[in-house]
């Protein structure tokens, strides 16, 4: 069989999942691994030091001791090209009308008839690849209900309700339903959102805890990108807002199948149900706004709903869960979970990234590569990866950058003769006006040298004494971009022509009221 490498996180959540107790057949069916392969790594964890009985290390350091684990030799691709140059003739002798062969045997025919050298597993997975023209797609499927231990599993769905008018924007939007159902109670929670982004995924979920009390051990989702990144039936990638609020609540996730709505039959045949609660809700209030129906929702679920007979299980889900499912869920965390923001992106020529319309710089060696940015209330952290490279303050400052950073070269720039010459010019202007100069020479001169040049420009259409002030008052209000600065004298000088005109002492004997000219 050919080799399949192991991805790092793929071998993390195999090592979390041994860590929380699952056992060896639990976890090669949750992760699709073979169970030796299973067993081989519990072996290295634990010849590593690693046990149940004391806590993982921090992810950045169990993270690398993991990826030393991995296997670097790469073997060879399968041969599928072997069979997909006679894929024609393969499907002629499995098809044909009269005497049609076994698989098995056109594999042996094709071998023998034209000497193709590949294994019969390579040749069985070819066939996997093409088995509607070969006519073995299976035509009939049966369907079997899988029901699990109390506190095990839930599972997640989005919804599409209608439309409510938002007073906020002052518009009509659209309103999705976030419905979540425990698999062994059958107890549901209903959030109505206007959005299925990162933020609004991860927050729902918080509240979804809280409503539970508790948090169950599996979490089975579609595939939305709030919540995987890449679909993948092995490995998938999951969003790392999403990814890192399973770890702190301590539960699995499990993506569903793309395009298999069976794979959470529970939860998907809640959706419509919602719907026509949604939409009683706005016959009856035909002013109901958001924050009302999340309220009748709670009651929906727990009443309503909850305390009406499952038609599968013939119990009231409300009862199961109080009686049974709500003592098996894992306990909440102490400390409430602070929503993050991850994003990619890449890092420019100059070493800067953009977030949110605000730069920050990064080590020479990033440049050109796309970063992982998580923004949190206070901090901005950028990863390489799984590795934290910088760590800034949030702050109201719209570039951040460490000196350090930048190589010796960009510095020297500063101090080269055609850099000076800027200087000595900025500074016959005025102290403050040579201090914005350098603000924007910073930490790149040769980059920025054409917007250094255009501030020094404005001299020849504003005096240097305006300069200087609008200089000072750039550097109190965190203003050092050329654009920025020419708006401020713009709108000082707009400012200025609407002054009255000064008028001497002389003129004002001239000057007469309007009542003087009635007569």
């Amino acid at each position: 069989m050919a080799f399949k490498r192991i991805p790092v996180m793929d071998l993390y959540q195999l090592i979390r999942r041994w860590h929380a107790g699952y056992t060896i057949r639990e976890i090669s069916n949750a992760l699709d691994l073979d169970r030796k392969t299973v067993r081989h790594y519990i072996r290295l964890a634990e010849q590593a030091g690693l046990s149940r009985a004391h806590p993982l290390p921090e992810k950045t350091l169990l993270l690398a001791q993991l990826e030393a684990w991995l296997p670097q030799k790469k073997y060879a691709q399968p041969a599928q090209s072997l069979f997909l140059v006679h894929k024609d003739e393969i499907i002629t002798l499995v098809t044909a009308e009269q005497d049609p062969l076994h698989p098995k045997t056109a594999y042996e025919v094709i071998c023998e008839r034209y000497g193709v050298e590949a294994s019969y597993t390579s040749f069985k997975r070819f066939v996997r690849q093409h088995a509607q023209d070969l006519g073995l797609a299976k035509t009939l499927a049966t369907t079997c209900r899988f029901e699990t231990e109390p506190g095990e599993e839930l599972q997640i769905d989005y919804g599409k309700m209608g439309r409510l008018y938002d007073p906020l924007s002052a518009r009509n939007r659209d309103v999705y339903a976030f419905i979540a159902t425990l698999s062994y109670s059958r107890l549901k929670f209903v959030e109505f959102v206007h959005k299925q982004d990162q933020r609004h995924f991860v927050g729902s979920h918080l509240r979804m805890f809280d409503f539970f009390g508790g948090v169950p051990k599996r979490l089975i989702i579609d595939n939305l990108k709030a919540g995987v990144l890449k679909a993948d039936l092995y490995l998938p990638q999951f969003n790392r807002a999403y990814q890192e609020l399973a770890e702190h609540y301590g539960c699995f996730i499990d993506p569903a199948r793309p395009y298999h709505p069976k794979d959470k039959a529970k939860v998907e045949r809640t959706v419509p149900m919602v719907r026509e609660f949604f939409r009683k809700c706005k016959a009856l209030d035909p002013h109901l706004d958001l924050a009302r129906a999340n309220r009748q929702a709670r009651s929906w679920c727990l009443q309503t709903n909850g305390m009406k007979t499952h038609g599968t299980t013939g119990l009231k889900p409300f009862e199961v869960f109080q009686q049974t499912e709500k003592l098996k869920l894992e306990s909440l965390p102490l400390h409430h979970f602070e929503v993050p923001i991850w994003k990619a992106a890449k890092v420019h020529v100059d070493q800067f990234l953009q977030f949110e319309k605000k730069t920050y710089g990064v080590p020479a060696a990033f440049v050109g590569k796309h970063l992982w940015v998580r923004a949190s209330e206070k901090l901005i952290q950028i990863y390489d990866n799984h590795t934290l490279i910088k760590k800034y303050v949030r702050s109201q400052e719209s570039r951040q950058y460490d000196p350090k950073d930048f190589p010796r070269n960009f510095q020297i720039m500063l101090e080269s003769r055609d850099v000076q010459t800027l200087l000595a010019r900025a500074q016959s202007i005025g102290p403050a006006f040579k201090n914005l100069l350098l603000k924007v020479l910073e930490p790149h001169a040769q980059l920025n040298y054409r917007r250094a040049l255009a501030l020094l420009r404005l001299k020849e259409k504003y005096p240097a004494e305006q300069l200087n002030r609008a200089a000072e008052y750039a550097a109190a209000n965190h203003i050092h971009t050329p654009r920025q600065f020419q708006a401020l004298l713009l709108k000082n000088h707009a400012q200025q022509q609407e002054l009255p005109l000064p008028i001497s002492e002389e003129t004002q004997q001239f000057i007469r009221p309007p009542e003087y000219f009635i007569h």
